[in-house]
């Protein structure tokens, strides 16, 4: 016993380490970002480091999850193995290119179904990061793991810091990260604005859980709530200067289950609110409302502005809509490989088209999914997407004063949220958010994984 509390002891650091590293390194989509060659040895040592280190490992509560990646994996490696060139060159979709060869006279050989086989072998390796995570989460005490709320929050602190001093130093701040990235806006710890904007609206939630986890220290609780308060009103503002029109929506979403996740509580559940407990809804409602106004009426909610200016038969992800469905339907069903969006885009994009906006994914990762993965890529999608429906209900539906149905309900929020984000960005391509869905889908697979455990006992 001594030693399985001593190596949990040393998996706890080590998972919250890992998590600190992907706010750093990973808040980028990009397969070429130098800070990968950092972050990813660093995951498969931290994975390594779990599953040697004496002591035991549930993997209940992972245990989908890890099949949802083993599937991912399974459709990249099969992706990567070379065939001969009766069986490759006659796949949907490769006609052009074996024409462009024989014009070339460059002899076919043995190759993979993937268009881009680097590519594919990169989007295989970066599963190591939430594969870490899954494994990190099941190594250590279920007591510790409601303890990664405090680390994602404060990473959330750390993005919202960076992202004031983005917006206060104009372009050429020292806060951006990243050499490809939106200037000018507030992009945090990111690349991108829309993915900023996601961590934003996630944080909403979880500081509504934070706040309300019981604690004895009525003091300490007081405390607590008024902080994750403040910081909840500091956020807004910083939403709206994202420059994230999808922000706006998620924002309001988040608001909403923020709502919801409070009068689910077990603070409020199981006792009558007391003095100003009673307003703390409207209090923030009142705030956030005035905070917002004076945003807008100062200029500042660059997601406002953009809202109003866009012009939807202008928007460069609208106009690519046929091309994208056009690249769907000829590598269907197979598709083209993952990673291989980017530069297969570009074959087809129209010269009349060109210009410096350009797509790196189609900003629908559905749509992608099926154009770099076809039918069993989807089909992958529609077992997580069921399983994660399936928890999610159940954890909606679970006494609302257990601290695992709590965190289960936090769960479904945070991984609902970039999953709608989806629809129209990709924020589950960058190691950060890919990390924190990770640590989500530990919390929600904790509900169903206790449940059966008393059906055992």
């Amino acid at each position: 016993m001594r030693h399985v509390r001593h190596s949990d002891k040393i998996r706890f650091p080590i998972l919250v380490g890992l998590i600190a590293a992907c706010f750093l390194m990973g808040g980028a989509s990009r397969l070429d970002v130098t800070s990968l060659i950092l972050l990813q040895p660093l995951a498969a040592v931290c994975a390594t480091a779990f599953l040697l280190l004496p002591g035991p490992i549930d993997w209940q509560p992972v245990r989908f999850p890890l099949i949802f990646l083993a599937a991912l994996a399974g459709l990249m490696v099969a992706q990567l193995i070379p065939l001969p060139p009766a069986v490759w060159s006659n796949f949907p979709g490769q006609a052009p290119f074996v024409q462009s060869a024989a014009l070339a006279g460059i002899e076919q050989s043995w190759r993979p179904m993937s268009l881009t086989p680097d590519l594919t072998l990169a989007s295989l390796v970066g599963l190591v990061v939430p594969f870490a995570i899954l494994i990190g989460f099941a190594s250590i005490d279920a007591r510790r793991r409601p303890l990664l709320l405090v680390a994602l929050l404060a990473g959330s602190v750390v993005s919202a810091v960076f992202a004031l001093g983005q917006v206060s130093g104009g372009p050429k701040s020292p806060f951006y990260l990243y050499d490809v990235t939106n200037l000018e806006a507030g992009v945090g710890l990111f690349a991108n604005r829309n993915h900023q904007a996601v961590l934003l609206a996630m944080t909403l939630p979880m500081l509504t859980v934070w706040a309300t986890s019981p604690r004895q220290n009525s003091q300490r609780r007081t405390l607590v709530r008024w902080v994750a308060i403040g910081f909840a009103l500091f956020l807004l503002p910083l939403l709206l200067v994202t420059g994230s029109r999808a922000g706006l929506l998620l924002g309001l979403l988040a608001l909403g289950s923020a709502w919801l996740l409070w009068r689910k509580s077990a603070v409020v559940g199981t006792r009558r609110a007391e003095g100003i407990e009673r307003f703390v809804p409207a209090l923030i409602g009142g705030v956030a409302v005035l905070a917002l106004v004076a945003t807008v009426f100062l200029s500042r909610a660059e997601a406002v502005q953009r809202l109003f200016a866009l012009k939807v038969g202008q928007d460069t992800r609208v106009e690519a809509t046929p091309i994208l469905l056009e690249m769907a339907r000829d590598f269907l069903p197979l598709g083209s490989g993952f990673g291989s969006f980017d530069p297969l885009f570009r074959f087809y994009e129209p010269l009349e088209k060109l210009d410096l906006v350009y797509l790196n994914h189609a900003h629908n990762d559905l749509l992608e999914i099926v154009i770099t993965s076809g039918v069993p890529g989807l089909f992958v999608v529609a077992l997580f997407l069921g399983w994660f429906s399936w928890n999610a209900l159940a954890a909606w539906r679970a006494d609302a004063g257990s601290q695992t149905a709590q965190y289960a309900r936090l769960a479904s929020v945070m991984i609902l949220l970039p999953l709608i984000s989806s629809l129209v960005d990709y924020p589950l391509r960058t190691p950060l958010m890919m990390a924190i869905v990770a640590v989500a889908s530990g919390w929600l697979g904790a509900l169903s994984a206790s449940r059966r455990q008393l059906e055992v006992n």
